[in-house]
């Protein structure tokens, strides 16, 4: 009876051991051929593991990621295989495989720390030498109109416009628009990159576009985009911001249409001419689709558009309004500053 019991144990011993697969976890440092690179490796799943590594001259992270039944880890977009054996004294070889030709080269890692952290890719022995102050980056300068041009600015994950033209309030705008470059900006940057690192392998960090829709001797309207990292649709939004170009004040297009309650709801009259003009067919649109009551609004060159949030069944409305047709549901402010921009074209 004795022996059964022994006999058990040591058949259940390799299977326990086959429940989570051996690769080099932790932070090692090495070479592929003859260039030195460090590298991670996150705890892993019984079905997939994710690492990540960066060539110490070019300090770019490139993730790697291996299923339980494959024998190699793939570089993102496969751009290489990695065969590796399994740690032996601190040390791991291995060959790197290139995905089409037939080209090899050696790997050698050696251990560094973090064999016990599951989220070794976060740790400062791998990121210290990616986490350089980052500096201002500008595009080259884009040409809006004939006298207005700008430039693209990016520090961290911030993104703004840096705006040049003859209009009184530029430098006014160019001050709210303006980078934060403080240290909480640039501490919560790498953060998040160690946060994705740690988790999946790779510095995602939160997306930020701008875009100038319009802009002239009036009004400059702009688009910004945000998507939270990892979140995908959920994260996602847009702003729509106007600014007065003659005096830098910001205009909130909602106090031009809104219902007055402080909500971004549409005035019941405005609305009411707005779904009569259309000539789409929303038959099959029943009340509560997605989207449903939810506009948008943005400045246009001739007016105003104004649009329910879309997702793709058809449903939604989109409505495109001029000054002229605008005027009469405005109040008397508004009016005013429309009949300016009227008499001004």
């Amino acid at each position: 009876m004795i022996r059964t019991v022994v006999a058990v144990i040591i058949l259940a011993t390799p299977l326990a051991a086959l429940a989570r697969p051996i690769h080099p976890q932790g932070v090692w440092e090495g070479t592929i051929g003859f260039k030195a690179i460090v590298a991670c490796f996150n705890m892993g799943s019984n079905f997939t593991s994710v690492a990540s590594y960066y060539y110490i001259d070019y300090l770019t992270p490139i993730r790697l990621h291996k299923n339980q039944e494959e024998s190699y880890w793939h570089e993102f977009s496969d751009t290489g295989l990695w065969e590796l054996g399994d740690p032996v004294n601190k040390t791991v070889t291995g060959i790197w495989h290139h995905p089409d030709t037939r080209k090899t080269l050696p790997i050698k890692l050696n251990y560094v720390d973090g064999r016990e952290d599951d989220a070794a890719c976060a740790r400062d022995s791998f990121n210290l030498r990616l986490e350089a102050h980052p500096e201002v980056k500008a595009s080259k300068l884009i040409l809006f109109s004939p006298e207005r041009k700008y430039r693209e600015l990016r520090f961290a994950d911030q993104v703004t416009v840096e705006l040049f033209g003859p209009d009184p309030a530029i430098e006014i705008i160019n001050s709210i628009l303006k980078l934060n470059k403080s240290e909480k900006i640039i501490e919560n940057y790498f953060k998040q990159r160690r946060l994705f690192l740690g988790r999946m392998g790779f510095p995602a960090v939160d997306l930020r576009e701008i875009e100038i829709l319009y802009w002239d001797q009036n009004f400059i309207s702009m688009r910004l985009y945000f998507s939270t990292a990892g979140r995908g649709r959920m994260g996602i939004s847009n702003d729509y911001r106007t600014w007065s170009t003659r005096s830098g004040e910001e205009i909130d297009l909602w106090q031009w249409v809104g219902d007055g309650s402080g909500e971004r709801n549409l005035d019941p009259k405005l609305k009411e001419y707005l779904f009569s003009t259309t000539s789409e067919d929303y038959a099959d649109c029943v009340d509560g689709y997605r989207g449903q009551g939810t506009f948008t609004i943005r400045l246009d060159k001739n007016g105003l558009q104004i649009f329910e949030e879309a997702y793709g069944d058809g449903c939604e409305r989109y409505f495109v309004i001029s000054f002229e047709q605008l005027l009469p549901f405005l109040n008397t402010s508004a009016k005013r500053v429309v009949s300016s921009i009227v008499e001004s074209k």
